[in-house]
Parts: structure tokens; sequence; C-alpha cells
């Protein structure tokens, strides 16, 4: 997210406001002309309250320039009263705009103004931008207020969101990034929320955690679910329906789906998981499983296992394939398929053993390749 230049009308806050006021009642709005006794931070709160009028009478023009205006005097009013003004504005700007995409656009652009202008310690930043990701998800404009969340976090360095507001923005992005068809960040996002929680308060977790294995299962693009293990919400879920099936979907094979969907069809169909693509999936992982325990696999195998017709087998290899989660060629004469590689589905320890001895190994290689190479240079 990059700052925006504006420039505001050069008059004081009080005179910024009696055109505000003026231009508001010229519009049809309910509002006096006449400055509040109480004072300006009063007078705000009045031309806040209606300055939705602007988006069903202004041109796109006016209404830009007339919140912006707002938006310049709100910075600048009293610390004890900005707070409210600056949540109040938010609030008209999400929900005053709707439906004409082109006013969101606005809006949007508005409340990055808004954001920029705070100074960094302020804890309505947060707030803020809370509201710019609920439009900027509306309008179909996610990758304009949002990156990753190790850049969101650098953000906020200098005013940290607590646990719970992180968790609630997480919550709120990853909706928006849904809405705006970016699964991928969408699915790190809530992997990310699920990892802000300890086992304390695992279980207030207990949705966003079925929600992500589900979005995992469903997704097509995604094969591998064993990081989604050590996550405590996720373990928190063990001994429901949707952990046992994602132990299924790390772990097992087709058969072992098929006797899970034969039990709990109706939960498949509560959490809106389609049994046709759950057993594509399931037969993938499958094949990737045979595939790490064998240099060579008969079509034969494949058809028994997999529970595929005859004529299915060739095409069925050829889609697995695609997802580059294994390496390998196609016998046709020997009706068979030669593994070169394939992806583990779960690294257990002994895995992760196995990966440290072979770094201690290339490091000692190295070191060799050194201490060969100082040699060389020694004078005869």
């Amino acid at each position: 997210m990059e700052a925006e230049l504006t420039s505001f009308i050069a008059c004081s806050p009080q005179e910024q406001c009696q055109e505000l006021r003026e231009y508001m009642n010229e519009l049809g709005a309910e509002i006096s002309t006449q400055p509040s006794p109480k004072g300006m931070e009063d007078d705000l709160h009045k031309i806040i309250g209606v300055c939705d009028i602007c988006f069903q009478k202004g041109t796109e023009a006016d209404i830009e320039s007339v919140l912006n205006g707002i938006v310049s005097v709100v910075i600048i009013a009293d610390s004890q009263a900005s707070d409210g003004l600056v949540l109040a504005f938010c609030e008209k700007l999400t929900k005053a705009w709707e439906p004409e995409v082109k006013h969101g656009l606005i809006a949007l652009k508005v409340l990055r103004l808004l954001f920029y202008s705070l100074n960094e310690f302020s804890p309505m930043r947060y707030h803020v931008y809370y509201y710019m990701v609920e439009v900027a998800g509306k309008v179909g404009q996610m990758q304009s207020v949002f990156t990753n969340t190790n850049t969101l976090k650098k953000t906020f360095t200098s005013r940290p969101p607590s646990s719970e507001q992180l968790q609630k923005l997480y919550r709120l992005l990853h909706i928006s990034l849904t809405n705006c068809k970016m699964s991928d960040d969408a699915y790190k996002v809530m992997l990310d929320l699920l990892a802000t929680y300890t086992m304390e308060n695992a279980s207030q977790a207990r949705e966003d955690a079925q929600r992500c294995i589900v979005a995992s299962l469903a997704d097509p693009n995604i094969y591998i679910f064993d990081h989604l293990l050590p996550l405590k919400p996720v373990k928190f879920l063990e001994g429901n329906p949707i952990h046992d099936l994602l132990m299924c979907a790390v772990y097992d094979g087709l058969a072992e789906y098929l006797k899970f969907y034969s039990g709990h069809k109706e939960f498949m169909q509560k959490m809106n998981l389609d049994h046709a693509q759950m057993m594509k999936k399931m037969r993938i992982l499958t094949l990737i499983s045979m595939a790490e325990k064998n240099n060579e696999i008969n079509f034969q195998q494949i058809e028994r296992e997999l529970q595929l017709e005859t004529n299915e087998v060739e095409k069925f290899i050829i889609d697995a394939l695609k997802t580059k989660l294994l390496t390998a060629r196609i016998d046709q004469a020997n009706r068979k398929l030669s593994v070169q590689s394939a992806v583990k589905r779960a690294l257990s320890k002994a895995h992760w053993v196995q990966i440290r001895d072979t770094l201690i190994q290339w490091k000692s290689s190295i070191h060799q390749m050194r201490d060969n190479l100082l040699e060389l240079e020694q004078p005869m």
C-alpha cells in the first residue's frame, strides 16, 4: 500500500466545516447552515451524519472532493473527539456508497487517504484499515490494500493490533479475498489466523479450523495437508468427522476415503464437499503413495486400487502428472508407469532425520571441496 497525495482547501477548519454544512444543505440534507454552539467537533458529527447524501446527488468529482475535505478536518480535530469521528466516518463510507461500484471505489480512495493521514501510532489506523478491507472486498480491489500478512504486520509496527483484533481482521481478509477470487491468498491468511491461537484458546477457533480444512479439501490445487495437523485449533478438532477426513487425506488412500464417505454422506453434504471432487483428489493421493513405494506401477494395479475402468487409466495418469506432485514416464507398450520422483504426502520424524542427514552430508562434501581447492592454491 502506498500513500496518496492530495491538496486541501486553503482555509481554516471552521471555514471548511461551514462550506461542508452549506453544501450538504444545498443537496437537501437535514442540517443547519449555522455553526453548532458546542464547537467544531459537534459540527463534524452532524456533517458526517448526513455526508451520505453526496453519494446520492453529487457528481463523482464532487463526492471525492467533499469527502476528502471531511478527512482534512477530522484528522486535526480534538484528540478526545477524533476517535469517534473517525469511526463514524468509516461506517458511513463503508455503507453509503452501495450499490454503485464507482462510488465504492471513491469510498475506498477516501479511506486510504484517511489511513495514511493518521499518525502511525494512532489506534484508529487499525479500524480504518479494517473498513478498507471490507470495502475493497466488495468492489474487487483487494490487491490494492493487501499483499501478505508479513507486510500487513510491518504496516502496524508502531501500534500493533491486539491478538483479538488481528484475528478479527484475518477473518475479514479471508472473506474479502475469497470474494475477489484470490483463493491462494485467502488460504494463506486462514493458516496465519489459525497460527495465532494457542492450546489455551484453541477452542475459540473451532469454526475457523473447520472452515480452513474444508477450504483446503475443496481446493482443486491443494493436495498436501500435513502442515495443518500441528495447528492448535486443528488439534482441538480431534475426534470430529472433519478431522477424521483430514487424517484420511494426509495418510490414507481411496479405499479408506470411501469407507469414511459411506458413513458420513450427510456430513459431506453439510460441509458442501463434493464427493466426485474428493474421489478425484483421493485417487491422485493414492497414486502418489504408490509412487513413493514403487519405481514401477503397472496399469492393472492402478486400475484396481483406484477403481478405474481400463480405458480411464491413461487419462487419469496424465491428469495426475499435471499436478507436478510426481514425475514419471508412461510406458504404453508394457502398460506401466515408471516413477522418477514423488512428493511425500506427510513428513514423519524419520523423513526429517533423513533430510538432516542429507544436509549434513552435503555440508561435509562442500567443506571437503573447499579444503581441496585451498590445497591447490598452495605454492609447489
